[in-house]
């Protein structure tokens, strides 16, 4: 499961592949990677709301540039960080353009006993299938669970090894403005050939969550599922408290040809915890890839989101109850 692979390695392992450079500097050696991505999009029903201004419904756009750098300074310390300018389109949101280069997270590793590692800084979440990078993902667009979840904030996690293949940790967090304190507590790893993470995460003054995550390879297709189930501490009168999603995935791989495809199925009630127009919502995503190499690729992606309200607008002012994107991008990986 990528998610256990990529976030769970504790910072005292490289975040990209294992075949990342290294950098020689003053003080120790830093292993590198990161990528570059850009693409043509097409968007309807773009509008939020009938009095919007904005109606281009096609754009260009570097969808993604980013560095990582980690550092094994020596077995008790070391350190990960991630630069970039990162664009997170999701089905129910279209974002054109990165706000800047800048840190997006990083944080110190130490290891004061075998077998226990503790970060500290601007940390990754263990939550969800989907990463922080579009190019670390089979879709290019992000799903409705991804967005109902938490991706990065300030705090501290201890991560422990109880056996092979098998992590426990506990966090705590602050909201990007620090107002709100957040708690988790989970485990990741992998049994027999199933890997999984199982979370618990409490925001203090806000939404809880428990969330699951099973991956597998069936003769040659990659798949998953990402559910969780999410409840407010308080709900406006007459509200509902309560909501849940769930998003299937599967990746077919043909020598240098990939089909990944994402369905996914929201029920948000009035409880406003995924944002989507009325109660429900649904959608398709399927991701055509051509990978000339390990670290290159060419996608095209179709996605269909559809809600039970009509929540999206069309260039006139027209309320819509479903949206549409189709996107080519490109993508290098170093």
């Amino acid at each position: 499961m990528k998610k256990i692979a990529g976030l769970a390695a504790a910072g005292l392992l490289a975040i990209g592949s294992a075949k990342a450079g290294t950098l020689t500097v003053a003080n120790s050696d830093l292993e590198m990677s990161g990528g570059i991505t850009a693409g043509y999009f097409y968007t309807t029903n773009i509008r939020n709301s009938a009095t919007a201004s904005d109606t281009n419904n096609d754009y260009f756009t570097v969808s993604t540039f980013a560095i990582d750098l980690t550092s094994k300074i020596n077995s008790m310390i070391g350190f990960t960080a991630g630069f970039g300018s990162t664009v997170q389109s999701d089905l129910l949101e279209v974002h054109k353009s990165a706000e800047g280069f800048e840190l997006e997270y990083g944080w110190v590793s130490i290891r004061p006993v075998e077998g226990l590692t503790i970060d500290a800084g601007i940390l990754l979440t263990n939550i969800g299938y989907e990463l922080y990078h579009t190019y670390d993902n089979k879709n290019y667009t992000f799903g409705m669970v991804w967005w109902g979840q938490p991706v990065n904030y300030a705090g501290a996690r201890a991560t422990y090894t109880v056996a092979e293949g098998i992590d426990v940790y506990a966090e705590y967090g602050q909201n990007v403005l620090n107002t709100s304190d957040a708690f988790a507590v989970g485990s990741l790893g992998s049994v027999q050939n199933i890997s999984y993470a199982i979370s618990y995460f409490d925001e203090s003054s806000g939404v809880n969550m428990v969330d699951v995550v099973l991956s597998t390879d069936v003769e040659g297709i990659e798949l998953g599922i990402n559910a969780d189930y999410q409840w407010l501490d308080d709900s406006a009168p007459g509200n509902d408290d309560t909501a849940y999603g769930i998003a299937l995935y599967a990746s077919a791989k043909m020598d240098v040809f990939e089909i990944p495809v994402r369905i996914e199925y929201v029920n948000d009630g009035t409880s406003g915890i995924y944002g989507i127009a009325g109660d429900d919502a649904w959608s398709f995503t399927i991701t055509p890839t051509y990978k000339p190499s390990e670290n290159t690729f060419v996608r095209a992606e179709f996605a269909y989101v559809n809600t039970d309200d009509k929540g999206f607008y069309d260039d006139d002012g027209n309320a819509k109850d479903s949206r549409t994107f189709i996107g080519v991008e490109a993508g290098f990986m170093f």
